[in-house]
């Protein structure tokens, strides 16, 4: 164990050094000076959960009496001791004859001591290989109306729509009436997570803070003006919320504010995840189809969709799994769209030998280190995964002047340590990372170095040439790699990559 006593017996400790009022960083440096080895989101974590009237965000403070109370927003005072309901040291709350040692009998002291601090698998079984008090049968377990938070729920999430609006000044929470914002609202209010409303005009908003309605959706603004309204955003939300430093922030809103927000966040340490519930939790999800359990006849109600919702939270997928496995929307049954889309079939840039010496089709991959690469340099979010398909040996204009028609060459030779000028994925990258590599020219071998570390490459090999210009656009059409350019519909990437094109012309 890194420090001798429970942290929420800790936080008893600092309750008694801190100023009447204080904020989250005067509790980060008292932690800082005598128990360096807890981290922020431990820190963080326990001064939540032992707020009174907050929700609680583990379950290990489902029994806790609070110890601090909100006097404003990222703002607490301390309970007095006569108030607090609970002695640290003997782990009994005032007016219950039930301890801890009741519930998890056990003849190590230091065991029992350290149950609060031990990750706890779903199945309930800790990482020491012990059954955990929370997963014990109910009947041994006091009745709590606290709510169980899952450790992957978002500490932070941000809201944002672009559907019907109320025309006069309301809370924030309620300007905006379609269903599937209110669907996200009343997923983050069961979560316990701390949320906020994002407005195109107004920025970030409290829940019940009254504004006028948006006169405009963010996407009819200024790319410039985006660009500054995300950092309007994080700088507002920061001042509130303390250090973002580790927080898990979702972004449950239309791509207009996820695009600027997504970079911005990552850059003061924010654990970004982003979506839209409405869409994704009607037609895919991460790794798995939607539901296909029949709907009963006539018309969906609202409140219909608000049951299923809180039934199934979306926040309940893991923030690893949501790094990196493939969206692939639930129409794609082409066998290649498929093979391409799964990061399974990549090889590290490493195993190129593997590769055949056929024509055919290609696809890259980043990792999540690379991801956050991209979309720094792009302001757009890149998520870790495929990021471009192509197809070599087929007919186009390349091979007309290309003596290298199969995958492995063209990908060795051309792609990874050719001209730039010669492969449109490797001028693309150029383009994207050329300031943040520092690179001297677009043949600047950082780029090679940068490509051998975060890529990796799957590919579908086919004898038959003549087809691969058609189906590596049926594949493109499916998939919608977001470093693909050509010959596909306008969008947010396409128009940023081809104004980063033209810079350099």
């Amino acid at each position: 164990m890194k420090y001798d006593k429970p942290v929420w017996q800790i936080m008893h400790d600092c309750a008694g050094a801190l100023p009447e009022v204080f904020r989250y960083e005067q509790v980060r440096d008292w932690f800082d000076q005598h128990y360096p080895d807890v981290n922020e989101a431990t820190i963080r974590a326990h001064l939540i959960g032992l707020t009174e009237g907050g929700r609680t965000k583990h379950v290990q403070f489902a029994q806790r009496a609070p110890l601090f109370r909100r006097v404003a927003r990222g703002e607490y005072r301390s309970i007095p001791l006569a108030e607090r309901g609970e002695d640290p040291h003997g782990d009994v709350r005032a007016g219950s004859s039930l301890t801890l040692a009741s519930v998890v009998p056990s003849s190590n002291p230091a065991t029992d001591s350290a149950v609060s601090d031990r990750a706890v698998h779903p199945d309930g079984v800790t990482k020491a290989g012990h059954r955990s008090a929370a997963n014990l049968d109910a009947a041994t377990r006091p009745a709590t109306d606290a709510p169980v938070r899952d450790a992957d729920i978002p500490d932070i999430v941000l809201l944002g729509s672009v559907g019907e609006r109320v025309n006069v000044p309301a809370p924030a929470k309620e300007v905006f009436r379609d269903v599937s914002f209110q669907l996200s609202r009343v997923n983050a209010e069961l979560s316990g997570s701390e949320w906020f409303v994002l407005s195109a005009e107004h920025g970030l908003l409290a829940p019940d803070e009254w504004v006028s309605p948006d006169s405009r959706t963010l996407a009819e603004m200024d790319p410039d003006y985006r660009i500054v309204w995300a950092s309007w955003v994080v700088a507002r939300l920061q001042s509130l919320t303390g250090s973002l430093e580790g927080m898990h922030v979702r972004l449950d809103a239309p791509d207009a504010f996820i695009d600027p927000l997504f970079a911005d966040l990552q850059n003061v340490g924010a654990v970004v995840s982003a979506g839209s519930i409405a869409s994704t939790a009607r037609t895919f999800s991460r790794g798995a189809p939607a539901s296909s359990e029949p709907v009963a006849s006539g018309t969906t109600r609202a409140d219909d969709l608000v049951k299923e919702k809180v039934a199934t939270p979306l926040f309940l997928t893991t923030i690893e799994a949501a790094e990196v496995a493939p969206v692939v929307p639930l129409h794609v049954d082409n066998p290649a769209s498929l093979h391409l889309s799964d990061l399974q079939h990549a090889v590290p840039l490493s195993e190129l030998a593997s590769l055949p010496d056929l024509p055919g089709l290609y696809g890259w991959f980043v990792d999540p280190v690379g991801a956050r690469d991209l979309n720094r340099c792009l302001l757009l979010p890149v998520r870790s995964g495929l990021i471009f398909v192509g197809q070599v040996g087929g007919p186009s204009w390349q091979s007309l002047a290309d003596p290298v028609l199969n995958l492995r060459d063209h990908v060795e030779r051309i792609q990874l340590h050719g001209r730039a000028r010669a492969s449109t994925f490797r001028m693309t990258l150029a383009t994207v990372l050329r300031e943040y590599l520092r690179m001297s020219s677009l043949e600047d071998p950082r780029l090679t170095s940068w490509m051998t570390e975060h890529l990796s490459i799957a590919v579908w090999p086919s004898l038959e040439s003549g087809e691969l210009r058609n189906l590596e656009q049926q594949v493109v059409s499916e998939l919608d790699p977001p470093l693909n350019v050509d010959h596909l519909p306008a969008n947010e990437y396409r128009a940023r990559l081809n104004q980063m094109r033209r810079a350099l012309a």
